[in-house]
């Protein structure tokens, strides 16, 4: 009840022109134990937090990967984990038919 499982999946390729020179798919997980939060506080926990507490080791997964490979070195930029969820909030209560009111 106290830990959760965050899954990190990110794809990527690289073209050259209409050649394919590289593509990945990396899912890293992590298991979290999380204690003495408020469950409102709960959720952006699990979904800010956690992956951004995961991205720095995928990011260098998929650099490494890339660079064993024999391509130039590839950074991903860092990942704004706040505005992707507030855009997943936003979405979701757009997507929530509104109320219905019944006039007399």
């Amino acid at each position: 009840e106290n830990e959760f499982e965050v899954t990190l999946s990110i794809e990527g390729k690289a073209e050259m022109g209409e050649t394919l020179m590289f593509s990945f798919e990396l899912a890293y997980a992590g298991v979290f134990r999380i204690l003495n939060v408020p469950p409102e506080n709960l959720h952006p926990l699990v979904m800010i937090e956690c992956p951004r507490l995961l991205f720095p080791f995928a990011r260098e997964i998929i650099a490494s990967a890339v660079r064993d490979g024999g391509f130039p070195p590839l950074m991903l930029d860092p990942v704004d984990f706040v505005g992707l969820y507030r855009q997943n909030i936003e979405r979701q209560a757009a997507a929530q038919p509104a109320p219905q009111t019944k006039l007399s």
